[in-house]
């Protein structure tokens, strides 16, 4: 990663939800790997978390977001980051100065094949963030009468 960021990374998961309070949870979050049943399986959803922190305040009038299978790009995005309101400053920095990004990338459905890499690139302003890899394996299904 190059840039202004301090720390970054991707949670692969089924789901992101917002709770009281205003806390983020991640549901179902995959460790490098996700084992699906023969080649290919239809998710109702697949989210990659991304969050960034920065060294200050940090904006960029195009950040671009995309979803890799390898080098190709499945799904892309473009948004704007603007500078909070000086008013504001306080509120959206940590004591050291430092801000948070959270960026979730939701699919919905997601069609996962056996043999996918996926991976998530973001680029904006000096940024060069690339997250690890999520490989897609198929495991073999269980005949009628075997057991686990």
């Amino acid at each position: 990663m190059t840039g202004p960021t301090t720390t970054a990374f991707t949670l692969f998961c089924d789901d992101l939800r917002q709770e009281a309070g205003g806390k983020l949870s991640a549901m179902g979050i995959y460790h490098g790997v996700m084992g699906i049943h023969g080649t290919e399986v239809l998710l109702p959803k697949l989210v990659a978390w991304n969050v960034l922190i920065f060294s200050g305040v940090w904006s960029s009038d195009d950040v671009q977001l995309q979803l890799l299978d390898g080098d190709q790009v499945l799904t892309e995005t473009h948004f704007v980051m603007e500078p909070p309101q000086a008013e504001l400053f306080n509120e959206v920095t940590d004591e050291d100065g430092h801000t948070m990004l959270n960026v979730p990338l939701e699919m919905i459905p997601f069609m996962a094949r056996a043999g996918m890499a996926l991976r998530v690139r973001i680029t904006a302003n000096g940024l060069d963030y690339q997250s690890e890899v999520l490989r897609i394996v198929g495991q073999p299904s269980l005949e009628a009468g075997q057991s686990a």
